[in-house]
């Protein structure tokens, strides 16, 4: 597999954390809601669209993100051996889609408009496709799991291809500059929230290295 600079970092990253006991079947389960979620969104398209030759794009694409769910849910329990009840409750967590700000009041297609949606999609699914090659070669000792990430990575390449071009007809439609707006504004979107989430990591991870040094130097003394 040929990867990109960037991921190789992820890679790098990856190959370390995936390596966490526990922690593949605990992220599988994480990509099980996440794919959930999504396939809300897409079936809030379907019906949101003026669009009726989009209709049948976005069910399609719905019917992928609930069987990738289904597929994700199914491995997690495979690998969660000891952690099963661990694993289940997560699966289990109705909480997780809201919390993650996955399924909102709005739906995703109604906030960003029909536009920027499919520059979301196209942005979201292209990334989600490099990360299951990724993870897929990382485990690559585990023919199941690779090709659950390489069955996923065919259904993510059709998204990308649909709404890639879209955009397109967007752009040639005499729309370019919004096209170009649009990615830009998913683009910094995406950024964004990237930082929040690395902020609130290292955060805990400061605040428990700053309580355990005020335990052993103030409390545990006294």
């Amino acid at each position: 597999m040929i990867l990109e600079r960037k991921d190789w970092v992820l890679w790098a990253i990856s190959s370390v954390v995936w390596r966490i006991p526990g922690r593949v079947p605990a992220k599988l389960a994480g990509f099980s809601h996440t794919e959930a979620g999504s396939a809300f969104d897409m079936l809030a398209a379907v019906e949101e669209t003026p669009r009726r030759e989009m209709r049948a794009r976005y069910f399609r694409h719905a019917l992928d993100e609930m069987k990738h769910a289904a597929m994700f849910r199914k491995r997690a329990m495979a690998l969660a051996r000891g952690r099963a009840k661990r694993t289940q409750a997560m699966l289990d967590d109705s909480s997780f889609i809201s919390e993650h700000g996955i399924n909102q009041a709005d739906s995703l297609f109604k906030q960003l408009g029909e536009l920027e949606f499919l520059a979301f999609v196209w942005i979201a699914e292209r990334r989600g496709a490099q990360q299951f090659d990724v993870y897929a070669d990382l485990l690559k000792h585990d023919d199941d799991t690779q090709e659950m990430f390489a069955e996923i990575a065919d259904d993510e390449r059709f998204h990308i291809a649909y709404s890639r071009s879209e955009l397109d007809r967007y752009a040639s439609d005499g729309q370019a500059k919004e096209v170009k707006n649009a990615v830009g504004r998913v683009k910094r979107r995406r950024w964004l929230q990237a930082w929040l989430r690395f902020s609130i990591v290292f955060g805990d991870f400061m605040s428990n290295i700053w309580l355990g040094l005020l335990y052993i130097l103030v409390i545990g003394p006294s």
